[in-house]
């Protein structure tokens, strides 16, 4: 199909079907047959066909990311830091003595330790070296809703504040310094009296806490453990490795990205959903060049939309919570508007698992990039809504949100009504001339 781009009233058109121009030897006249389909392309302005964009925040947590955060003065104001509960260190070791039996050995001397905070360097920002800083925390904190200014701030009611705002304070730091270079592992050494000071089984409930000491950083840690290196009374020549895994991970920051002003906003920790209200028009205008050939105005049915997708354009979003990676969205259909923000919302009307996947770039340098979101079976049930089982009438509200709830610190931005880029529905419509008997 041979497609050429006309203008319309809504947006713009564009036309295919070009007919055979060969003449059979035998059969029906070609002049005789109803023209091929035209297949246009229309752009519904937002007025047209979308109301009342709302946002909404705080699903999910900090710890249900499932990763920790470390940054300082990225953006001139966001500190992160993460904070890490360890499992206590073993005090005793599976070794083989001189005669090569396995044998249990309480005995151990402890030669020197390692901190090792394995981070996801596509997913950090980080433009040279970066100094982090590993600390002993000394005040009981909850994995599940701490914060900047709270250790503690459970749902029943109990509120305990840090002694000072940032997990803070703590004691016997050791720092070191990571490039991207240096692969997914930062190491902090530690030596016989260090690892003495961090097995302390006394405060092994309080942990430790990461953080940055370079300004423009934000690193992303996957995990972190304790490595402790032993010689075993049982066979002093050797040397036995003892690993101790965390239990928990968290991270807290300052500040709280402030709320969307008009515009649509996905993602983040915790994250955020946009939900927009749906109302087609029942017919549309077309230029000449499309009511030439079918009569203006048209009817919008289910049956003559191929494809639809919502239309967004992207905006610069603050360095701290600027993506460095791809955001995964996703878009669903909410069941009961009325409840939101905790409305029920349907299956995704995407086919890809992980969602729509929108480059990072589009919130930073490529800023003003168009993503369609396709939500071609969503638009036909509001064309041709189907009674045979239920006299509900379908969804009418959509919801952009995050494949995975929360899915990064970072979030991505999009211009909202009202501004030179709101968002548009793309259309895909394809009409028959109609059959005139001679």
């Amino acid at each position: 199909m041979i497609l050429k781009k006309v203008g319309v009233l809504l947006g713009f058109v564009v036309l295919g079907g070009v007919a055979c121009s060969e003449i059979a030897p035998t059969g029906v006249d070609p002049s005789m047959l109803p023209d091929e389909p035209v297949t246009v392309e229309i752009r519904i302005p937002w007025d047209d066909f979308a109301s009342n964009l709302q946002a909404f925040g705080g699903f999910g947590t900090a710890r249900d990311l499932g990763f920790g955060v470390v940054a300082h003065q990225l953006g001139d104001s966001l500190e992160a830091r993460t904070l890490v509960a360890m499992n206590p260190v073993p005090t005793s070791a599976t070794v083989r003595d001189s005669a090569g039996t396995s044998l249990t050995d309480t005995l151990l001397h402890v030669l020197r330790g390692r901190l090792i905070a394995v981070v996801d360097t596509l997913g950090s920002v980080a433009t040279g070296p970066v100094t982090l800083e590993a600390s002993r925390l000394h005040q009981a904190w909850d994995a599940a809703t701490a914060t900047w200014t709270s250790a503690v701030d459970s749902l029943l009611g109990t509120t305990t504040a840090w002694e000072e705002p940032g997990a803070a304070p703590v004691t016997d730091a050791v720092t070191t310094v990571w490039e991207r270079a240096d692969g997914d592992s930062i190491v902090f050494a530690l030596d016989s009296a260090g690892v003495a000071l961090w097995s302390d089984t006394a405060s092994t409930n309080q942990g430790l806490r990461l953080a940055s000491l370079t300004a423009g950083a934000r690193l992303r840690v996957l995990d972190v453990l304790f490595q402790v290196d032993v010689n075993p009374s049982s066979n002093p020549d050797s040397t036995v490795v003892l690993v101790v895994n965390r239990n928990a991970m968290t991270f807290v920051y300052t500040p709280d990205a402030p709320p969307p002003d008009g515009s649509v906003r996905v993602g983040g920790t915790p994250s955020w959903r946009s939900t927009i209200d749906l109302s087609l028009p029942a017919t549309i205008t077309g230029s000449s060049a499309l009511c030439d050939v079918v009569s203006c105005p048209l009817a919008l049915t289910a049956a003559r939309v191929s494809y639809a997708a919502l239309v967004l354009t992207s905006q610069g979003v603050d360095p701290a919570f600027m993506p460095s990676d791809s955001l995964n969205m996703d878009v669903r259909p909410v069941f009961d508007a009325s409840a939101l923000p905790k409305a029920p919302l349907g299956t995704s009307l995407l086919t890809n698992s992980v969602g729509k996947r929108v480059a990072p770039a589009f919130f930073g340098a490529s800023a003003g990039t168009q993503v369609e979101i396709p939500i071609t079976s969503f638009v036909r049930s509001l064309l041709e809504p189907d009674t045979s089982s239920s006299s509900i009438p379908p969804p009418s509200t959509l919801a952009l949100l995050s494949t995975f709830e929360p899915g990064s610190l970072a979030f991505g931005s999009f211009f909202g009504p009202g501004t030179a880029n709101p968002p548009v529905l793309k259309l895909i419509v394809t009409v028959g001339k109609p059959v005139e008997l001679p």
